[in-house]
């Protein structure tokens, strides 16, 4: 891309390389083994890129290891869950396009920051992700990849963040970032930029943690999953929904007491 190329983007200018901002939100990362393998694929990414970990309060080693990456900024917060971490770094950050990183996600190596940027080029792009794959090999999980890639983000233009959402920043301001949310909030985020237009999906694809389904068992966490689709339709509280959901594993959220109760109430959340 030559050095004095530039786009006029829907009203952004965009110019050539383009800085990408990463947000990396992390609570107690230790325990699935991929931050040290995440920091090590985003630091040898190509292109110019700003690195952004936000950190809620932890019990493990999570803020010793991302010292140890000097291209990374830190950010201690309380942020309470992911959707609050990733405002806080949308608002810490300065790049034109921002890329929702998911904590146990690894991107194409190299060339997927690069990828980002040649795409964001087209002024009909606003937003995106890339394709969908696990890390365990099994039918279920090989057509739950397939049907996040090839159908739910064609037809209903929802991705969830283990796609790794990347959108432009003025977009992200626009509709004031995610809904805070403890569960669902990348639902309503793919909702509310698919007001702008659809999701564009990078050819490449992205390798998440099958992390829940080893640990409760695949059909079984495939059918939770169906569940709390269909409680969110019923508009429940996201806080019950989160609870269930991760009561166990506290991926998103930080439980005090893990067998507290929360009431089941309508969601407040419209979207």
């Amino acid at each position: 891309m030559a050095a004095a190329q530039a786009v006029r983007s829907k009203g952004i200018f965009l110019p050539a390389d383009a800085l990408i901002s990463v947000v990396l939100p992390c609570l107690n990362e230790m325990r699935h083994g991929y931050l040290e393998r995440i920091l090590s694929n985003l630091s040898a990414q190509q292109g110019p890129k700003e690195l952004i970990a936000v950190v809620s309060p932890c019990t493990d080693d999570t803020l010793g290891v991302l010292r140890q990456y000097p291209q990374w900024r830190i950010l201690e917060t309380d942020a309470q869950n992911r959707a609050q971490r990733l405002n806080a770094g949308i608002y810490a950050s300065s790049g034109e396009i921002v890329l929702l990183h998911h904590p146990a996600t690894l991107l194409p190596e190299r060339i997927a920051l690069a990828q980002i940027e040649a795409l964001m080029v087209d002024a009909e792009v606003v937003w995106g992700g890339f394709h969908h794959s696990f890390d365990l090999d099994h039918w279920l999980l090989r057509f739950t990849s397939w049907y996040s890639s090839r159908v739910r983000s064609h037809y209903s233009h929802i991705l969830y963040l283990d796609h790794c959402i990347f959108a432009r920043r003025s977009l992200l301001e626009k509709i004031g970032g995610l809904p805070d949310m403890d569960i669902f909030e990348d639902t309503v985020l793919s909702q509310q930029l698919s007001q702008f237009g659809a999701p564009v999906l990078l050819p490449e694809k992205i390798v998440t943690s099958a992390r829940r389904f080893r640990q409760r068992g695949i059909y079984r966490q495939a059918l939770l999953n169906q569940l709390l689709k269909g409680m969110y339709h019923a508009r429940l509280d996201p806080s019950w929904m989160n609870w269930l959901y991760e009561r166990q594993s506290q991926i998103n959220v930080a439980y005090k007491d893990q067998s507290q109760k929360i009431e089941i109430k309508p969601s407040e959340k419209k979207g």
